[in-house]
C-alpha cells in the first residue's frame, strides 16, 4: 500500500478525476516502466533469414506481458505504487522476397490493452490500447555458405508511429507507459548470424537489433535500445515422436538507454535486463510453424527506481508461401 506520509494527501485529493494527475505530478519516477519487454518470436531458419524470390512470408503472435516489482538498480526495491502492470499484444510481419537476396518486411502490432493497477484503495487502473507501430525494413543477404550452412543477413529500417498524437482518457492523457506507441519516428538496424548442422539436427544463431527515437510531439525521447540474443535449437528426430518438432533455448540482453525529456535527461530510465526464453516449434505439413514461449528474467538492472519486467507468454503462428 501508499506509505503512511503520503495517505493523507491522497486522501484529500482523492476525486477520482485529479488520480492520474496527482500520480504523475507527484511520482516522476514512474514515467517510464521497464517492465514491457520487446518481443523477440522468431526461432527457425525460415523466420529469420531473407526469403526466395517471390515468396510471401507471414508471422503473427499474440504476447502477454506483466511486471508487478519494482527495482533500485539489481535489488528489490520497496516503492510500491503500482501494483501491476500488464499487457495483450498481438503483431504481424508480413516479408517478401523482391530478389534472391533482398526480402522486403512491414511489422505492426496492436494493443488489446497496456494496463496500470494503481496501489490505491479502491484500486486505480488506466489503460491505452491500440496501434504501435509500423516498420518497414529491407534485409539483404551479406554473405552465404550452403556447404558449410552458414548464413548472414543484414537489415535497415524506418519506424513509424500508429500515432503521432499521444492518448487520452476522460480528459487526461496517458503516461508514456501505457501509450501503445509513443508517437516518433525512429530507425531500425539488425544483424542475423546462422550456423546449422544438418547431420545433427543442431542450429545456432544469433540476432542484434538496434532501435533509435526521435523525438515525439512532446520532445519526450526514447532511449536507444539494443536487443541481442543467442538460440540453440535441436531438431527433435526421435522414432515414436510423430510431427515435426524443434526446441529452442535463447538467451536475451536487452539494453535500454536514458530517456531524455526536452533534451533533459530522465532520472529513472535505462536498464540492461537478460532473458531465459525456451521454445517449442511444431510443422505441420511443412507450412505451418507453430510455436510457444515463455520469456523468463534472470537479471534486471535499473537506472533509478523502476518496474521490473515478470514472466511473458508468447504464440506464434507463420507461413511462407511461394507465389
Amino acid at each position: 500500500m501508499i506509505s503512511q506520509k503520503l495517505k493523507p494527501l491522497i486522501l484529500l485529493l482523492l476525486n477520482r478525476k485529479y488520480i492520474a494527475i496527482i500520480v504523475f505530478v507527484l511520482f516522476p519516477v514512474l514515467t517510464r516502466s521497464q517492465c514491457l519487454s520487446s518481443v523477440n518470436p522468431v526461432g527457425g531458419t525460415d523466420n529469420l533469414l531473407v526469403l526466395e524470390k517471390k515468396s510471401l512470408r507471414v508471422i503473427t503472435f499474440y504476447k502477454f506481458g506483466q511486471g508487478n516489482r519494482y527495482y533500485e538498480k539489481n535489488k528489490h526495491a520497496d516503492f510500491n505504487l503500482i501494483n501491476r502492470a500488464f499487457y495483450n499484444y498481438v503483431s504481424t510481419s508480413i516479408g517478401y522476397g523482391l530478389t534472391y537476396k533482398l526480402t522486403l518486411e512491414l511489422e505492426t502490432g496492436y494493443f488489446f490493452n497496456k494496463s496500470q493497477e494503481y496501489n490505491l484503495d479502491p484500486i486505480y487502473k488506466l489503460t491505452g490500447k491500440g496501434i504501435s507501430n509500423f516498420v518497414l525494413l529491407a534485409k539483404h543477404s551479406l554473405f552465404t555458405d550452403p556447404v558449410k550452412r552458414i548464413y548472414l543477413t543484414g537489415g535497415l529500417g524506418l519506424k513509424i508511429p500508429g500515432s503521432r498524437n499521444p492518448q487520452y482518457v476522460k480528459n487526461v492523457q496517458l503516461p508514456v507507459e501505457v501509450q501503445p506507441t509513443i508517437g516518433a519516428y525512429g530507425t531500425v538496424m539488425n544483424a542475423i548470424f546462422v550456423k546449422e548442422n544438418s547431420g545433427t539436427g543442431m542450429r545456432y544463431f544469433f540476432t542484434s537489433r538496434v532501435e533509435s527515437n526521435a523525438p515525439n510531439k512532446k520532445d519526450y525521447r526514447l532511449g536507444t535500445a539494443v536487443f541481442t540474443s543467442v538460440y540453440i535449437s535441436k531438431h527433435l528426430m526421435f522414432p515414436r515422436l510423430k510431427g515435426d518438432w524443434t526446441t529452442i533455448l535463447q538467451v536475451r540482453n536487452e539494453f535500454r538507454g536514458v530517456d531524455k525529456i526536452e533534451g533533459v535527461k530522465k532520472e529513472s530510465s535505462g536498464s540492461n535486463l537478460f532473458f531465459i526464453t525456451p521454445q517449442i516449434n511444431y510443422v505441420i505439413k511443412e507450412k505451418w510453424y507453430l510455436s510457444a514461449m515463455t520469456d523468463v528474467p534472470v537479471y534486471q538492472y535499473f537506472k533509478g527506481t523502476q518496474l521490473g519486467a515478470g514472466v511473458g507468454l508468447t504464440f506464434i503462428v507463420s507461413r511462407t508461401f511461394r507465389l
